[in-house]
C-alpha cells in the first residue's frame, strides 16, 4: 500500500491538472501547474532524508503505520482545498509521506526477504508504484469523461488517494517488524519470532546467526550509532555518490515526465483532449506490464545488465519519438506512432531502470548506515524528480516535445556509462557482503577483498 500510494499521489495530477487550470477552478498557468505537480516531489525529497533516520529510531512498521495516517488526512484535505496555496501545502506534506515511504518500503522488503527472492520482493514495490499510477489514470479517465462537465471533478480525483491510505494505516498492524531492525536494538528474541513467521525453522536460526555476526562486527568497529560524521568516510561517500547518481539517472531518463504529464504529451502529439485522457490509461497498463517483467527477470538476469539494457533502449525510443515529431509532426499517423513508441519506452523503463534503481539503493548500504544512507540517495532521486516535474511544462512550451526528448536520451547515454564503470552486480549476494565491494575499492584501511 505504501508503494501504491507513492504511485497514486505522484501521478494523480496527470488528468486532474486540466480541470484545476480552468478559470472557474484554480486558473493555473503552465508554471503554476509545474509547481502544483512538483510540490509533492519536493516534499518527497525531504521526506526521504528524515524518513530513514526516523525508521531507524522507531522501526519500519511504526513509521509506515503513521504514514498511512498522513496519506489519509492530507489526501482528503487536498481535495477540499479552497485555493492553490492550500493545494501546494497539502501536496508538500503528502510528499513528505511519499518520500519517507519511498525509502522505507524497499528497505523493509529487502530486510525481510531471503537473498534468493530479494530482487523479486523489492521489485514488487516497483510494480505497486506503477499499479498505483495505472489506477489513478483509469480513475481520472473515467471521472473526466463521465463527469467532465463539472470542472470541480478534480477534487474527487485527488481526494480518492485517502482510500489506499486507510488500507496502509490498518494493514500495517498485521505486518511483522524488520528482523534486522530488531537485532540492531538487541531484540534478538523478537527477531527470531519474526523470522520463524517468514522462514523455515532452520533458515530462521541460520539467518539470525548471520545477522548477529554482522552486528557484532559493526559494534566492534564503532560502539555508537551511525551519525552524519560517519559519512565523511570515503567509501561511504562513494556509496552515496553511486546511489544518488542512480536516482538522478532514473529521473532524467524522462519516465516521470510521461507519468505526470502524459495526457499533455499525447495532446502535443496530436490527440484530442478526451482521447488523450483515455489513451493515457495505456501508459499505466504498460507500466504494470514492464514492472511485472522486471519482477521476474531481476534475479535471473542481474541488476547491472538490466540497468544498462534499459538505458540504451530507452535512449533509442526517445530519439525515435523526437525524429518523428521533428520530421513528420503533421502526418495523420504521427499521434499513434508516438503513442506506440512511448508505450514501448514505458515497458522498458519500468521493467529495468525503475526497479533496479530502488533495489540497488536498498542493497548497497551496510545495515548500520542504511537508514541515513538511503535517506541521502532517495533525497537526491526525489530532488531530480522535483526538477523534472517543475521544469517539464515550461521546457515543452519553450523547446518543444522533440528537443526535450533528445535531452532525456542524452541523459540515458551518460547514465549507461556511469552504470558500466561504477555499479556492482548484487544479484544473489548477501547484503552483508556488498559492503566489501566498496571498501576494497575506496577504503585504504580495508585489508579484505571484494566478495563480488
Amino acid at each position: 500500500m505504501g508503494a501504491l500510494l507513492f504511485g497514486y499521489n505522484t501521478s494523480v495530477v496527470n488528468g486532474a491538472l486540466d480541470f484545476m487550470a480552468k478559470p472557474s477552478q484554480l486558473g493555473l498557468s503552465a508554471w503554476a501547474q509545474g509547481v502544483v505537480s512538483s510540490g509533492l516531489t519536493l516534499g518527497a525529497a525531504f521526506g526521504a532524508v528524515f524518513g530513514g533516520p526516523l525508521s531507524d529510531k522507531i522501526g519500519r512498521k511504526k513509521l509506515l503505520t503513521w504514514l498511512g495516517v498522513i496519506f489519509t488526512v492530507f489526501g482528503l484535505a487536498c481535495g477540499l482545498a479552497p485555493n492553490t496555496t492550500v493545494v501546494i501545502i497539502c501536496r508538500f506534506i503528502l510528499g513528505l509521506a511519499v518520500g519517507a515511504a519511498s525509502g522505507t518500503v524497499p528497505v523493509y522488503l529487502a530486510e525481510i526477504a531471503p537473498a534468493a527472492k530479494r530482487g523479486k520482493m523489492v521489485s514488487m514495490n516497483q510494480f505497486l508504484i506503477v499499479f498505483g499510477q495505472f489506477l489513478v489514470f483509469g480513475v481520472n479517465a473515467f471521472l473526466g469523461n463521465v463527469f467532465g462537465d463539472n470542472a470541480g471533478i478534480w477534487r474527487v480525483m485527488i481526494a480518492l488517494a485517502s482510500v489506499p491510505g486507510i488500507a496502509l494505516w490498518i494493514g500495517m498492524y498485521a505486518m511483522p517488524e524488520s528482523p534486522r531492525w530488531l537485532t540492531s536494538k538487541n531484540r534478538f528474541a523478537d527477531a527470531l519470532k519474526v523470522l520463524y513467521r517468514i522462514r523455515s525453522k532452520a533458515q530462521a536460526e541460520a539467518e539470525l546467526q548471520e545477522i548477529k555476526v554482522n552486528s557484532e562486527k559493526e559494534k566492534a568497529e564503532q560502539a555508537e550509532a551511525a551519525s552524519w560524521k560517519d559519512f565523511k568516510k570515503n567509501w561511504i561517500i562513494q556509496i552515496c555518490i553511486t546511489g544518488g547518481m542512480l536516482g538522478i539517472i532514473q529521473q532524467f531518463a524522462g519516465i516521470n515526465a510521461i507519468m505526470y504529464y502524459g495526457s499533455q504529451v499525447l495532446r502535443d502529439a496530436g490527440f484530442a483532449a478526451n482521447a488523450a485522457l483515455i489513451a493515457n490509461v495505456a501508459n499505466g497498463v504498460f507500466s504494470c506490464i514492464g514492472a511485472i517483467v522486471g519482477m521476474y527477470t531481476i534475479d535471473k538476469l542481474g541488476r547491472k545488465k538490466l540497468e544498462l539494457t534499459g538505458l540504451i533502449f530507452c535512449a533509442v525510443a526517445l530519439v525515435v519519438v523526437g525524429l518523428i515529431k521533428t520530421y513528420a509532426g503533421s502526418a495523420s499517423w504521427t499521434p499513434f506512432a508516438i503513442m506506440i513508441i512511448i508505450l514501448v519506452y514505458i515497458v522498458i523503463d519500468q521493467g529495468t531502470i525503475g526497479p533496479v534503481t530502488w533495489l540497488l539503493n536498498s542493497e548497497i548500504f551496510p545495515n548500520r548506515y542504511r537508514g541515513l544512507g538511503t535517506g541521502i540517495t532517495i533525497f537526491t532521486l526525489w530532488f531530480a524528480n522535483f526538477l523534472v516535474g517543475l521544469l517539464f511544462p515550461a521546457l515543452m512550451a519553450a523547446l518543444g516535445l522533440a528537443t526535450v526528448f533528445y535531452i532525456f536520451a542524452g541523459c540515458c547515454i551518460l547514465g549507461a556509462w556511469f552504470v558500466a564503470v561504477r555499479v556492482p552486480e548484487t544479484k544473489g549476494v548477501n547484503l552483508e557482503d556488498i559492503e566489501s565491494f566498496f571498501r576494497a575499492r575506496y577504503d585504504k584501511s580495508y585489508k579484505g577483498e571484494s566478495k563480488i
